[in-house]
């Protein structure tokens, strides 16, 4: 699949001017109880910021990530974020899991003072952070994912720390995502059943 540029914005340029790093360290993540936490099927299943599912496209459309945060606290709260009121609920079945990760390439998408602000030229934090419209991180990502193994990208909690998405079937033969330990946290209270 070709990207294709949206308006005068070029994915292609864009990662051009994004530097490439070694990183290792530990990261969480915040996903549903179904899946362990170092698998990224579910995202092959639906549609997100930097993936795209069988949810809305084919599968040679399509791409896994494994969406993870540099803290806990940024990790739940970017779970926080994506729950509609229809989908409280499914706070009740969320697990908390921490990752060893060890990537060779990273690509930086923060700015150079910190990761709580964008650095990617032509993407704003509005197109980071949109609640429906992907089309331009998704472009990015697609892009993006053919070189590297995972991004750094600022988080729309605004925490100073950000996210680190990770392309499992990207990864080189001297990198690793290894789980460490997993948490079933209590999230959920049916209020309607309180009187």
């Amino acid at each position: 699949m070709a990207a294709v540029g949206t308006g005068s914005w070029d994915a292609v340029d864009a990662i051009r001017a994004c530097p490439t790093i070694q990183w290792s360290g530990e990261v969480w993540r915040c996903h549903s109880r179904r899946y362990p936490g170092d698998s990224a099927n579910g995202s092959l299943r639906v549609s997100g910021r930097f993936n795209r599912g069988r949810d809305r496209f084919l599968d040679g459309e399509t791409w896994p990530a494994l969406y993870t945060s540099l803290g806990q606290h940024i990790d739940l709260g970017e779970r926080l974020r994506q729950t509609s009121p229809e989908a409280l609920a499914a706070l009740a079945n969320q697990r908390i899991s921490r990752l060893r990760v060890d990537l060779q390439t990273v690509l930086l998408a923060c700015a150079v003072t910190g990761c709580h602000a964008i650095g990617i030229p032509g993407l704003t934090y509005d197109d980071l952070c949109h609640p429906h419209d992907y089309a331009k991180t998704q472009e990015f990502t697609w892009v993006a994912c053919q070189s590297v193994e995972a991004l750094f990208i600022p988080t729309c909690t605004r925490f100073p720390e950000g996210n680190l998405i990770i392309f499992p079937d990207r990864l080189h033969a001297r990198s690793g995502v290894h789980l460490v330990d997993s948490q079933d946290p209590d999230l959920f209270v049916d209020w309607s059943s309180v009187s």
